[in-house]
């Protein structure tokens, strides 16, 4: 994560001190200053929606080693949802019962808000990771920008295509902020290029035997297409599998999005796939902050939003030495 060290360093201003030492307890109304906590160290929890898909498989790993850096300053615990709403507000209530002075939410969907909200309310800092809440009662934001990372895999794909081609866009979970911004901002580039055609095809969950299944129905038709553009890395890999299981010509562009898969920089490198775009995870800039929040340090910034990284072959070499905590 040694990229993000000089953004950190410009997202901070020094906070206000409160007066208090470390012993004294506190209980602020705004979730921005720290609150004390029981036991030798502060605690720092982390409430995950899910951790079974390879994207947050390695949310959790790089938010863990981030937390690892500072084992000496705060005690740091992480509990996985799996991707139920009622579990994660027990989480939250649970973990409040042991006087966090900071929670990181990574929210299964708006349902969870109340639950953030109380927490907030009882003076603990609150960062939202990757996803909001429906109101505001929140310390801080940190995420990517999925409509921004989809302008660039239009450019990639328009520039790859030199204007002209038809491109199959599979599409992920239906009714999902991502899905909705990850097609928005393509097509915002691709709408410039008359030349270039797009299919809408099917809403594939992002997951991988979904798209291969999808992707085997539409070769069946026998149309011509010179990308495929999937709305993450699961989607486009299975796209590639059933094109490799019966391959009609020359092989069209594949591109994903996530980064998060040595299995897809492999691809890459292979000439499998012909790149991705990460989709960065936040978890360690949200220890980083969390442990500036605990120094009386706020972020200059509520909303702290974090750059997408081209992957393709010539770079795919760097990226992997760059993100060692990669899903295997």
């Amino acid at each position: 994560m040694k990229n993000l060290l000089p953004l950190l360093a410009l997202l901070f201003i020094a906070g206000c001190s409160s007066g208090h030492d470390g012993n004294n307890t506190s209980t602020p109304s705004n979730g921005n200053s720290p609150q004390a906590s029981s036991g030798d160290k502060p605690l720092v929890v982390f409430s995950q929606a899910n951790s079974q898909d390879p994207w947050r498989k390695v949310f959790d790993a790089t938010t863990k080693a981030e937390a690892d850096k500072h084992a000496a300053d705060f005690t740091y615990e992480a509990q996985d949802a799996s991707g139920k709403s009622e579990n994660q507000n027990n989480i939250i209530d649970t973990f409040m019962v042991k006087n966090p002075k900071v929670m990181l939410v990574s929210p299964n969907d708006l349902s969870v808000t109340k639950a953030v909200e109380k927490a907030f309310d009882k003076g603990v800092s609150v960062i939202l990771l990757d996803r909001d809440i429906s109101g505001e009662k929140y310390t801080c934001y940190i995420g990517g920008d999925n409509k921004q990372i989809g302008r660039e895999a239009g450019k990639y794909v328009a520039t790859k295509l030199n204007g002209k081609g038809t491109v199959l866009m599979i599409q992920g979970l239906a009714n999902v902020t991502a899905t909705k911004d990850r097609a928005d901002g393509f097509m915002e580039v691709i709408k410039t290029f008359p030349g270039i055609k797009v299919i809408a095809g099917d809403d594939c969950s992002f997951q991988r035997k979904k798209a291969r299944d999808y992707m085997e129905s539409f070769l069946q038709k026998g149309e011509a297409i010179d990308c495929v553009y999937a709305h993450n890395d699961e989607m486009a890999i299975g796209a590639r599998l059933a094109w490799d299981a019966n391959p009609k010509g020359k092989a069209p562009l594949f591109v994903g999005i996530d980064a998060c898969q040595k299995e897809v920089v492999d691809m890459i490198k292979s000439g499998k796939m012909d790149a991705t775009f990460q989709y960065p995870t936040p978890g360690a800039m949200g220890i980083q902050v969390a442990a500036e929040l605990l120094k009386g340090n706020k972020p200059k910034e509520r909303r702290i939003i974090l750059p997408t990284v081209l992957v393709d072959k010539a770079s795919a070499d760097k990226y992997l030495t760059d993100n060692p905590n990669l899903e295997k």
